[in-house]
């Protein structure tokens, strides 16, 4: 995906019109999110980079499983009246070794697949809670009434994460993105599109790479 994220978006004179530079923003969009279909003068403004302190604990949680099983299996090879010939102690090793690893790759791809994507005109959440579970929301950024970050605890401010809130108008829907990497500048960028929104400005956005 596209780690590229606007900073302050300049406003075209002609909103139903794309500038070169927008123009290859949409071109670029279109390449990159293959999935999304894109109005003709549509593109990602951000999308937001989810931190990696998610993955750990991820990993950390396997690595209790793995723990966990190891233990059960000890006590079950000293507590059992049967004998355990070796190749199935092997074996029992070994499957506590392809559980464990299961359970974090399988929650690092649900972690992956989660994703918060701001366009000049729209947000698009991927959420996918289990593996067997994805569903897509999609709302005008015009429909947006409030925004909001969310750094509760001492870990949110050391590792540099948090939470991002947009709530519809009404709150009739609500918008959730957690782990949120860098979380004050990502915000402030998704902040400033839909504020501009709000303020009756266009929609559409010139984009303006980082660096």
């Amino acid at each position: 995906m596209n780690n590229d994220a606007n900073d302050n978006p300049d406003i075209p004179s002609a909103p139903d019109h794309l500038t070169p530079a927008e123009q290859a923003d949409h071109d670029r969009s279109v390449h990159d999110y293959p999935d999304i279909h894109f109005s003709p003068t549509e593109y990602v403004v951000i999308d937001v980079q989810r931190s990696p302190i998610g993955i750990v604990r991820i990993w950390l949680f396997a690595l209790l499983v793995f723990i966990a099983m190891g233990t059960i299996t000890i006590l079950l090879h000293q507590t059992s009246p049967i004998a355990i010939s070796p190749l199935v102690g092997v074996g029992l090793i070994i499957t506590t070794i392809a559980m464990s690893l299961l359970v974090g790759l399988i929650g690092t791809r649900i972690y992956r697949n989660n994703t918060f994507i701001v366009t000049n005109e729209r947000v698009i959440a991927n959420i996918q809670p289990t593996p067997f579970a994805k569903r897509t929301q999609n709302v005008e950024l015009e429909h947006i009434e409030d925004c909001s970050l969310t750094q509760s605890n001492p870990a949110h401010h050391v590792f540099n994460y948090g939470t991002i809130r947009l709530s519809t108008v009404g709150d009739e829907q609500t918008y959730i993105f957690t782990y949120v990497d860098n979380p004050q500048e990502q915000f402030r960028i998704i902040n400033h599109v839909v504020q501009q929104v709000d303020e009756g400005e266009p929609t559409k956005y010139h984009r303006r790479r980082r660096h």
